[in-house]
């Protein structure tokens, strides 16, 4: 019966204006706007959670927001396709328990990301280059749904980074996934000894994730710090159809970075734990396409991408910079991140 209800959850969604991936909060968002936005949204239809028992967490137990994570995403009709995926992959976990010890896993709560199960065609990230594929946005569940679970206490068994860095979330705190071939899942376990329910809404760009369970919380501190950054290179392509003059970027480039996540926590019963885990991000080349006669050394420094505040145009005397069309400009998130940033645990119970 569940494609049954998956065919439901896509019919309900077409109904309303999907929703596209940003910038990253957590508890009180980074930004005022995305902090506010889930109090203004209306309720889900049920159709995606009907199916999921309701926990039991005893009868004596407060039932507490344990950690919560919020991003933002662009919903307009360039990006209609991703976000409706966004919506739909938060559909697919919301309500999903785990219970006590157990373990859940996004590939499996989530399901095929194609269009016969209902998700559409975006941009995605494959082998490390933007492509169009069907179920792009799921990764900013992923993600969003990993960074609330660092915050709540909860192991992390499987978790691999992207390629490069996400525009949404700070590095450190992003997963990918995928399915086929070699699967990445990105799969959590909860260590208490009550259920921990998963709640997911996507509403006009935002993405609010938050996991509830039994209480008191545990006290996390989060922190990702850049530990290496290494400039870009560039690939020089050859077109007889360019002018000499000309200089066509294809492909912007974005610095590489080692990040070192940090996750300290005191459980309720006084016990300490560190979490260390170190991430690398590759970076991504820059392509530029000139004519076959053009001598390269015409076009100039590379730029320092470690300090760049814009993506570099490499065009020297006399050249011209085009930028092609299918060209995807990084966020300065990308190019000039905050060597160090820091989230105290502070989950606001919702209620």
């Amino acid at each position: 019966m569940r494609w049954l209800a998956r065919v439901a959850l896509v019919a309900a969604l077409a109904l309303v204006s999907p929703v596209v991936a940003v910038a990253a909060g957590r508890g009180r968002s980074a930004s005022p706007s995305a902090a506010s936005a889930p109090q203004e949204r209306e309720p889900w239809s049920p159709a995606a959670s009907s199916e999921r028992p309701a926990p039991t967490l005893g009868p004596d137990a407060r039932r507490v927001t344990l950690g919560r994570f919020v991003t933002t995403f662009a919903y307009d009709a360039e990006h209609r396709g991703r976000a409706f995926n966004v919506e739909l992959a938060a559909q697919a976990v919301d309500g999903r328990v785990i219970r006590a010890g157990g373990t859940l896993s996004f590939n499996e709560a989530v399901g095929e990301r194609t269009a016969s199960f209902g998700f559409a065609r975006s941009v995605v990230l494959r082998d490390g280059m933007l492509a169009e594929g069907a179920g792009g946005g799921a990764c900013q569940v992923a993600s969003t749904l990993h960074a609330a679970a660092l915050l709540a206490g909860l192991d992390v068994v499987s978790r691999a980074p992207h390629s490069r860095p996400s525009a949404y979330i700070r590095m450190g705190f992003d997963a990918t996934v995928a399915l086929g071939p070699a699967p990445i899942d990105l799969r959590l376990k909860n260590p208490t000894a009550a259920p921990v329910v998963v709640h997911a809404r996507a509403h006009r760009g935002a993405l609010d994730v938050w996991l509830e369970g039994r209480g008191p919380a545990p006290e996390v501190r989060l922190t990702s710090e850049i530990v290496g950054r290494v400039g870009y290179p560039r690939t020089i392509a050859r077109d007889p159809l360019v002018p000499e003059d000309v200089v066509k970027i294809r492909s912007f480039g974005i610095p590489g970075y080692r990040v070192r996540r940090v996750r300290e926590l005191r459980l309720p019963d006084g016990t300490t734990r560190r979490d260390v885990r170190e991430d690398v991000y590759p970076p991504v080349p820059q392509v530029v396409v000139v004519a076959p006669s053009l001598d390269a050394a015409r076009l100039g420094r590379r730029g320092a991408p470690s300090q760049a505040t814009e993506p570099d145009e490499p065009a020297g005397p006399e050249l011209r910079t085009e930028v092609e069309p299918t060209a995807v400009r990084p966020v300065l998130v990308q190019l000039r991140p905050s060597t160090l940033v820091t989230l105290p645990s502070d989950p606001a119970p919702r209620r």
